[in-house]
This record gives structure tokens, C-alpha cells and sequence, in this order.
């Protein structure tokens, strides 16, 4: 288990690697955060070689996961807006990297993938068997054989960086989401805040819907030109995750 803190902040990176990045004008933010994951790609190449080294290299499954996304802001050291905290692309749309050296051949993936899928594909992979109700999928022989991923949906929720009652999570639910083919219903709620009021204001939709295809930025909410989408997914995600007492937020804005 390898867990570093890179590329996160503070973004303080060697010079050697810093002055490959100040070009063209960049902002010095999006230099050192450039800057940043280069080191860490490094650290993950002595990590490989180290397995390579050991002669285990074939016989070890490597999966890199990241906690969340991240969009430089090139005027400070920290995200910038719609990243990091956020259910859009910028926050929740990240890597994963299965590798299993003479097992799994490269190829780069267009499907969903979640997380939850990590337990069973390994479990699989190392001859372990997979209960039926274990959250996620079993993508072992989609890596093997490049067949796609049986998956026409995926879920998912986010709450406030502070709890506010560890016995009642909804208190700090924000939003939940699904994506289906191109489309992306992003549901807003009324949990407590706390200190992280900048990165969710109260005055967008609680209801946004995104045709990820044509809007990959999600700049435009379709959810009053679309309201069978809505319906469709909004009742996908109640199916997935009811609710007890969170209420939607009141939309006071359509951006």
C-alpha cells in the first residue's frame, strides 16, 4: 500500500524539476503542480523498478486509484473551482490503472470504472472466490481480453469535508450523481457545510442534468429541456440510495 502525499499540496518541488515546466508563460501554480506529479511519477517508477529488481514483478498486481480529482487554479496553490469537493468531471472523474505484467496487455479503456470494482477483480484474478453481492464488478477478464464492461450506469455520492453526525451520514450529504451513456444527473442536497462553504455555494440548481458527449465541461443544465432523463435517473439513484431526510436544494439559479 503506497500512499503518498503527492502531487497534493504544498506544491514544493525539486528545481531540477520545476524549471522544465516554466515555459510559454506559464502561471508558476500550474508550473509547480506539473512539477509536482512528474515527482511522484518518479516515485512510482523506483516502486516498479523495485519489483522488477526483486524478480516478483510477474507475480504482483499493480492498481494505481486516486482519491479525487484535481484542476490547478494558476493563480493560487490550491484547486481551482468545479475540482476537487465537486461532483463535475473535475472532481470525480479520475484514473485507474490495473497492471499485471504478461497477464493484462496495455490498452486504454473508454468504459466506467469505479473503485468499488478493485475487490472483485482481484479476488478473481487470484483465484479467490467473489460472493454475489459484493459492490462493484469483476473486470479480471475484461483486462485479459479487452471485451467491454458490462456496465450502463454508474453511482455515486459526496458529503461535506467536516462530519456533521457521524451517526446520521445524510447530515452532511451535498450530492449524489449517475452517469448513464452521455448522460450525467447531478442532484444537489441541504447537508451542513461547515468550512468548506467555497467549494459548495448554495446557489446552483439542485437538480443538473449534462450531455457529457457534447458538454464535457458541463457548462449547460438540460434538465428543464429533459425531464424524462431526469426522472429516469433520479429514480435510478433513489433505487441505489434512499433517503431518509435530505431535501434537495431549492433552485435559485440555472447555470
Amino acid at each position: 500500500w503506497y500512499a503518498p502525499l503527492l502531487p497534493h499540496s504544498p506544491h514544493n518541488p525539486p528545481e531540477r524539476l520545476l524549471k522544465k515546466y516554466h515555459t510559454n508563460g506559464r502561471p508558476e501554480p500550474i508550473a509547480k503542480y506539473y512539477a509536482m506529479c512528474e515527482w511522484f511519477d518518479e516515485t512510482c517508477g523506483e516502486l516498479l523498478r523495485h519489483l522488477d529488481d526483486s524478480g516478483v514483478r510477474e507475480n504482483t498486481i499493480v492498481i494505481y486509484v486516486t482519491d479525487n480529482g484535481w484542476i490547478q487554479d494558476p493563480t493560487t496553490s490550491g484547486y481551482a473551482p468545479r475540482s476537487k469537493q465537486t461532483p463535475y468531471e473535475g472532481g470525480v472523474r479520475t484514473p485507474i490503472l490495473f497492471s499485471w505484467h504478461n497477464h493484462w496487455p496495455n490498452a486504454d479503456r473508454s468504459e466506467l470504472a469505479s473503485s468499488l470494482d478493485i475487490v472483485p477483480t482481484l479476488l478473481a484474478a487470484t483465484g479467490c472466490h467473489v460472493p454475489d453481492d459484493l459492490p462493484g464488478l469483476d473486470l479480471n477478464s475484461n483486462l485479459a481480453t479487452g471485451k467491454p464492461i458490462a456496465r450502463n450506469a454508474i453511482l455515486g455520492e459526496g458529503f461535506a469535508h467536516d462530519i456533521a453526525d457521524i451517526d446520521e451520514p445524510e447530515a452532511s450529504l451535498l450530492y449524489r450523481w449517475c452517469i448513464r451513456d452521455e448522460w450525467k444527473l447531478i442532484l444537489s442536497y441541504d447537508g451542513e457545510i461547515n468550512r468548506s462553504t467555497s467549494t459548495h455555494p448554495r446557489n446552483t440548481p439542485g437538480i443538473q442534468l449534462f450531455n457529457l458527449g457534447d458538454d464535457p465541461s458541463e457548462t449547460k443544465n438540460l434538465a428543464k429541456q429533459n425531464p424524462m432523463v431526469v426522472h429516469e435517473l433520479q429514480t435510478q439513484i433513489t433505487n441505489w440510495y434512499p433517503l431518509k431526510n435530505r431535501k434537495i436544494l431549492t433552485e435559485s439559479s440555472d447555470k
